[in-house]
């Protein structure tokens, strides 16, 4: 374990909580061990570490969160999330697939929407080419990565590529996985904010899950 890691380690265990520690691993279905520390008393224990220890690359970036992933606690992982996204300007195309690591490893919708929204989909806007090789992930048969696909142009807003959400919603659109329907819901509702029309012509010409059709048609 890095030095770094340790005392990341050291300052959430001081302020662990057993009750809230339960309390936090049942909303999670029992699927991580948890210390009890919340977001506010995490930040305050690990932000005064982050700015003692900035990366100096964004292979020291990569190592450093990589050695955070593995730890057993979840509010570890949380802390790697917050360390990369503070750096994620160090990241280079080198990096997709440290971050497609992340996405497939201790994966639940917490650290894969953040890692998609705002990491992965950061590293493709200032890369564009990279946006086709994410693509292709669409095919990948973990289920996180392909809502990771879904979902890494969320804050594009007006600048997403429409025939790129189209085509990974399309090539999901018969996905029973509730994680999938979920975040082709949560793409295209985020879409139609800025072209209705488009989005709304789109789900009524398309065969999704019922659930996700009506909850896009909803928030039109």
């Amino acid at each position: 374990m890095l030095r770094f890691t340790q005392d990341i380690l050291l300052a959430l265990r001081a302020r662990a909580n057993e009750e809230e520690a339960h309390s936090m691993s049942k909303s999670m279905r029992d699927s991580f061990d948890f210390l009890g520390v919340n977001v506010i008393r995490r930040r305050e224990a690990t932000y005064p570490i982050f700015d003692k220890f900035p990366p100096k690359s964004g292979d020291e970036l990569a190592a450093r969160v990589s050695d955070m992933w593995v730890q057993p606690y979840r509010e570890v992982q949380y802390a790697a999330c917050d360390y990369l996204f503070k750096h994620k300007s160090l990241l280079g195309g080198q990096h997709l697939n440290f971050l497609k690591m992340l996405i497939k490893t201790r994966p639940w919708k917490d650290t894969v929407d953040t890692i998609s929204t705002s990491v992965l989909g950061d590293l493709a806007w200032r890369i564009p080419p990279i946006r086709q090789k994410v693509a292709t992930w669409i095919r990948d048969p973990n289920i996180w990565v392909r809502r990771s696909v879904i979902l890494f142009q969320l804050q594009y807003r007006d600048h997403t590529d429409w025939d790129l959400l189209k085509s990974c919603c399309l090539h999901c659109a018969k996905d029973d996985n509730y994680y999938i329907r979920t975040g082709i819901g949560r793409a295209l509702s985020e879409y139609a904010r800025i072209n209705p029309n488009e989005v709304r012509h789109f789900v009524m010409d398309t065969e999704l899950a019922p659930q996700t059709s009506q909850e896009v048609l909803r928030n039109i």
